[in-house]
């Protein structure tokens, strides 16, 4: 398939379902039509904007220069909000995701087989629920929500998680989650969860990549994937090592310096799609 298209950089606009939607797109310097780029879909969190999501993650910036076009949606209300249950009476963000990573499959030079989501907070809970929904995502990484999604029989994404042991807003031990009607298990639980599965190995290898990180790591899942999760010891629910992070009195200097955007990508680098019924390469 020829690809004649040259993507701009910057905000865009998407029509569906009779609803505009806004996203930023970022370009690697590398693309090319003859190059397939992976792709990072970026979801921000309840209240904010891509806008907003850009300047806490800097996935933009920093997954563009390492290759990754880099899709940076905004959810829609008043606030906005990703329709994480998928309520059949707020937006169909599933289905707008799905339709916008089509239409850029269709005019661009994409790697089918390294697409990739994440988000904070609610977007975190989004991008956990889209790729157990869609079989399009080779993996996903929640920062500040660790959501416990069960994917159907034979989906099995690469999972990572990054949560700070001092997130007030979903906590990290487990509880009461600001603003939601049910309490959420803790965070190792639910890696757990994922880990049992997948049929990964059942003991994680730990390891402290940085001070004040500790890292869970389950290998040999099915299809060749991991479960991970990183845990910021004295971590709020800012995501960690972005602005408002480093401005916080609250936080422990691992929330202020970890780079969480340079680990995910990083882990995404590490896996790509496998089709059902294949064997992950060697």
């Amino acid at each position: 398939m020829a690809f004649d298209g040259v993507p701009v950089g910057g905000q865009h606009i998407f029509v569906y379902r009779g609803s505009t939607r806004k996203y930023h797109l970022s370009i690697p310097d590398s693309y090319g039509a003859h190059r397939p780029s992976p792709v990072v879909f970026d979801f921000h969190g309840f209240k904010a904007n891509g806008i907003l999501e850009d300047q806490r993650s800097r996935m933009a910036a920093t997954g563009s220069g390492r290759g990754y076009m880099v899709v940076t949606p905004d959810a829609l209300g008043t606030p906005s909000r990703w329709n994480t249950p998928g309520d059949p009476a707020a937006a169909d963000d599933f289905g707008f995701v799905d339709a916008l990573l089509t239409d850029l499959a269709g005019r661009y030079c994409l790697d089918a087989t390294r697409i990739y989501a994440t988000g904070h907070s609610n977007g975190a809970e989004f991008a956990a629920a889209l790729v157990c929904r869609s079989g399009r995502f080779a993996a996903v990484a929640m920062v500040s929500s660790t959501s416990a999604v069960t994917c159907p029989d034979g989906r099995t994404p690469a999972t990572m998680a990054v949560h700070g042991t001092a997130d007030p807003s979903v906590p990290y031990a487990g509880g009461r989650v600001v603003g939601a009607p049910a309490p959420v298990p803790a965070a190792q639980v639910v890696i757990r969860g994922y880990a049992n599965r997948y049929g990964c190995d059942p003991l994680p290898v730990s390891s402290t990549p940085v001070p004040g990180v500790v890292t869970l790591r389950y290998g040999g899942c099915v299809g060749g994937g991991e479960v991970v999760l990183d845990t910021v010891v004295g971590g709020t629910h800012l995501w960690p090592a972005s602005p408002e992070a480093r401005r916080d009195p609250t936080t422990s200097a691992a929330g202020k310096t970890f780079d969480a955007t340079a680990a995910i990508l990083d882990f995404f680098a590490a896996h790509r799609l496998v089709p059902a019924g294949s064997s992950p390469p060697a």
